[in-house]
């Protein structure tokens, strides 16, 4: 099997993330499958050393933190996350290196006969998410590697990465979302995603709404399960800056810096590439989980520390990929991360006008996004990710938003979404493209962006 062949081959099996059935298909997720997937390939997982990070936004950007520091600090450490923006190699990576097409493909050829004896039984087919992350725990367990970080794909309880025993738990911060599968409260979302907390394992915890953090602790307390925050943490108001935005030789924000502080250790000005107040958010909770394995016994210098947050990749979160007009690309899919892309545009840009190019997915809230899109968007061009049937089409948005964003047309692709707003902004503008990691994927290829 070569790497089309083997694409094609997962390709084959559901693809929750696209599939138009999200929520109601969502809350039948179980953990048999992966179980008896992962039994047959000789468990793998158990030869891990995991740090799982859940949490309902940052998650991803604190687990490639959590990673390029480990990788610093001279562990080999393999990284899983999702979706990906162009290719899927990039949902495993060690020590930032993508996972090869030649891998990829020798893995499907290896996990293949095992996927096909589970989907023929009781438990149903296998998914797409279940596959790869079948091959993640496979890829890094071969290659031994000293951690491997693992980001759950949804929730918490049920998803597929939830087999793991880590030797720390992560919990970015809770908010209001996936409401159709995971409950309408803090407290009903908390508990699908605390269930990630194993018995006695630290939990590293971002700040947290009072309901979630109320759940966390009762479990935690539970499993006798250790807390660890960050002592300083600065809270969002309007009046404290947490950080200090660093700027290039053309006066544009390339970076921030802030200061964190743990029970051992003060870190003074660390640098970030990473720009806006939920950024210091990811970072200090990459703090916390970072001093959960120090009081473990593993070895972290605060070097490797700052070298791993100053060099830390992790694409698509108000990315800057061209300068006149500025363009920026963010994967803001939901009012809290579309409130907080805006708070960071305002704070950290300087523009004459804002373009917004936005895609948005059927299980979102519209009418939300759009309100907060209105009070910093000057225009908005709504599209649509093609091929993926879980996308509003554009004239969807543009009905639903035409009362709160005056200045909205569509286009139907991205690629004309993007030549239409570039062609019409002036060198002083921005034109933001977001609403979707898919829509950030394809704007990547627009502008030729990848990993090699």
């Amino acid at each position: 099997m070569d790497y089309k062949a083997a694409l094609a081959y997962i390709e084959q099996f559901i693809d929750y993330e696209r599939s138009p059935d999200f929520s109601r298909q969502a809350r039948f997720y179980n953990l048999n499958r992966i179980l008896q997937l992962l039994n047959l390939l000789g468990n793998p997982h158990n030869r891990l050393k995991v740090i799982h990070v859940a949490g309902s936004k940052g998650k991803g950007s604190t687990a490639a933190l959590i990673a390029s520091v480990l990788t610093h600090a001279g562990y080999e450490t393999g990284l899983f996350t999702s979706p990906h923006l162009i290719t899927p190699r990039e949902r495993c990576r060690i020590d930032g290196k993508l996972i090869s097409e030649a891998e990829v493909a020798f893995y499907i050829d290896k996990l293949s006969p095992a996927i096909e004896t589970v989907s023929a039984s009781e438990f149903g087919r296998v998914s797409f998410f279940e596959i790869y992350t079948a091959l993640a725990f496979t890829y890094f367990a071969d290659k031994a590697t000293d951690f491997a970080v693992i980001e759950v794909g949804l929730g918490g309880r049920l998803d597929a990465t939830n087999v793991v025993s880590p030797v720390t738990s992560v919990i970015t911060p809770i908010g209001l979302e996936h409401t159709a599968i995971l409950g309408e409260t803090y407290t009903e979302i908390a508990s699908e995603k605390a269930e990630i907390i194993k018995q006695e394992c630290p939990v590293a915890l971002a700040p947290q709404h009072p309901e979630a953090r109320a759940v966390i602790e009762k479990v935690a307390n539970e499993r006798n399960a250790p807390i660890i925050e960050v002592k300083n943490f600065v809270p969002q108001t309007p009046d404290i800056s947490a950080s200090q935005v660093i700027l290039n030789s053309e006066g544009g924000p390339v970076a921030q810096q802030f200061d964190v502080e743990t029970d051992s250790e003060c870190y003074s000005e660390l640098t970030l590439p990473l720009l806006g107040y939920h950024q210091y958010v990811n970072g200090t909770t990459a703090i916390a989980a970072i001093e959960c394995l120090k009081q473990k016994g593993y070895v972290i210098s605060k070097d490797s520390v700052y070298a791993g947050f100053k060099n830390v990749q992790w694409h698509g979160r108000i990315q800057q990929v061209m300068p006149s007009p500025l363009v920026v690309l963010d994967g803001a899919h939901s009012s809290i991360s579309m409130e907080a892309l805006c708070r960071a545009i305002r704070e950290n840009f300087r523009y004459t006008q804002v373009t917004f190019i936005v895609s948005i997915m059927k299980d979102k809230d519209l009418t939300a996004i759009g309100e907060i899109i209105s009070k910093t968007a000057d225009h908005v061009i709504a599209t649509q990710v093609s091929n993926n049937p879980r996308v509003l089409p554009a004239e969807t948005i543009q009905d639903a938003w035409s009362g709160v964003c005056p200045k909205i047309t569509t286009c139907l692709t991205p690629e004309l979404a993007i030549k239409k707003g570039l062609s019409s902004a002036s060198p002083t503008d921005l034109v933001c493209v977001t609403g979707s990691l898919y829509l950030v994927g394809q704007a990547l290829k627009f502008f030729n962006w990848d990993y090699e």
